[in-house]
């Protein structure tokens, strides 16, 4: 969330925390986590996530909450 600058976004959502912990939980669950680790070592300032990220949806959403370039679909 740091990455793509969403964070703050993030912070203002309605049931913020259970947002959050939803986003974690997909994170968990994913079987991309030494791709990811990869992906975020790389890219500095990546303007959207990877295709395979479970957090597209939200991250695109709280893009669109702030402004931000990225838009999925």
């Amino acid at each position: 969330m740091q990455k793509l600058g969403v964070d703050r976004q993030l912070k203002t959502v309605p049931d913020q925390a259970a947002v959050t912990s939803r986003a974690v939980d997909r994170c968990r669950s994913c079987g991309h986590q030494d791709e990811c680790a990869v992906w975020l070592d790389e890219n500095e300032q990546p303007d959207d996530p990877p295709d395979y990220c479970r957090n597209r949806d939200l991250i695109a959403r709280l893009q669109r909450a702030g402004g931000l370039r990225w838009r999925a679909g």
